[in-house]
């Protein structure tokens, strides 16, 4: 073949792929620009958990060298054994947090240290904390993202008191109008029906969504599953990932969850929070509070009132929070169900009339199956499949 033929056959199939890349980077913009609420996961997505528990972990052998007289390698043999063991089970359904960790520390520890279990505890929760709390540039999205108008769920795996303790301790709830925990419900990621239930709770459609995790077995697979309209994958290290071997594959790969910013334009343009107001995790709350375009409503008091309230305000600043969990809700969802033929709430009629042959909440909802769950209680992390236990760990399938 003459070089210039070789020449030709190259440059028209850079054309045919450049029509290809074009065609898809399109197709993708327009489902994009469909989207009006994005869905977060938690662990290793908006908070540092593996790294920040590597962290704790690792500060805390000088406080056991400098503080309790612990030797270097006494120390080190410590901490790695709690680690290990409270990411094997991080929570236990028979007792508290508290005494569940200070019962694995006083197992980790020496023998002539057993007794300085509950004064370990306590340096190494305010240590983890420290480590895991949501960046000054995280915040930010999270409050432009309101500013923009876009509707914003959490979706986490993982036993309940432990999920909703990180919640509370970093001040998380703030910034989203959903919160849903797993073992608060009767599924997990990546069943669809959890992605679901965030649908219903914000009064939109599946194809109105996007979700943001690490995890392309519960994450990923679970947007696609449930039809969202569009997933992104933050891996926590991408390797040499051959797409072809996975069924479900992510939209969108992004480096870095602030990439975000080149796929919703408009995040762009709302104001810019200081990092002055960022700097203190004490103040965190109080700062970000009033830096936020809305605040967050916990829906305690009452079915009526909450019911009354998802209908006016299409979920706006409200959530599903450790009070009042996912279980009364579906009560207030099965009555509507009841009294409706079995059809999706209805937030928005008319956003949704395009929609309505679509049936993708299909599950019928078992009260029975609700009462085999322990309504926001503790579940051994060994039941569930996507625990803080996987969340900890370095697989990128799990």
């Amino acid at each position: 073949m003459a070089e210039s033929e070789i020449f030709n056959e190259k440059s028209t199939k850079n054309a045919a792929n450049l029509c290809v890349t074009a065609s898809t980077n399109t197709q993708l913009c327009e489902k994009f620009k469909k989207v009006t609420a994005l869905f977060f996961d938690l662990d290793n997505t908006l908070i540092p958990t593996r790294s920040g528990d590597l962290k704790a972990v690792k500060k805390l052998n000088e406080v056991l060298e400098n503080q309790f007289g612990l030797s270097k390698e006494e120390s080190n043999l410590a901490t790695q054994s709690f680690l290990k063991a409270f990411r094997r089970c991080p929570d236990n359904s028979q007792t508290s947090l508290d005494s569940w960790r200070t019962y694995l520390w006083r197992e980790a520890l020496p023998p002539r240290y057993k007794h300085l279990a509950e004064q370990i505890y306590p340096k190494w929760l305010q240590l983890r904390y420290r480590y895991l709390a949501l960046s000054a540039d995280f915040i930010q999205m999270l409050c432009r993202a309101r500013d923009a108008k876009y509707l914003l769920a959490l979706i986490t795996n993982g036993p309940s008191n432990a999920q909703w303790e990180k919640i509370n301790k970093l001040h998380v709830s703030q910034y989203f109008d959903c919160m849903l925990v797993s073992s608060d419900l009767p599924w997990e990621k990546p069943n669809p029906q959890i992605f679901y239930a965030a649908c219903n709770f914000l009064g939109v459609t599946p194809a109105q969504c996007a979700m943001f995790g690490d995890k392309l077995e519960s994450d990923i697979k679970g947007g696609c599953l449930s039809g969202l309209g569009a997933t992104f994958w933050v891996p926590l290290n991408a390797g040499e990932i051959d797409f072809n071997d996975v069924p479900h594959k992510p939209d969108i790969t992004l480096k870095h969850l602030l990439d975000l910013y080149k796929y919703f334009p408009s995040l762009n343009n709302t104001r810019n929070i200081r990092a002055s107001n960022l700097n203190s995790n004490t103040n965190l709350s109080t700062s970000i509070h009033g830096n936020c375009s809305a605040t967050t409503t916990t829906l305690a008091h009452g079915i009526n009132a909450g019911v009354t309230g998802l209908l006016q305000n299409r979920r706006r600043g409200s959530q599903i929070s450790h009070s009042r969990t996912i279980s009364t809700c579906y009560s207030d969802l099965q009555r509507h169900q009841t009294t409706t033929h079995n059809e999706p709430i209805s937030f928005e009629r008319d956003q949704m009339e395009q929609d309505s042959q679509d049936e993708w909440f299909s599950e019928p909802l078992n009260p029975e199956k609700f009462t085999r769950q322990r309504r926001g209680g503790s579940l051994p992390s060994m039941d569930y499949l996507n625990s803080e236990a996987e969340n900890s760990s370095d697989s990128l399938f799990c």
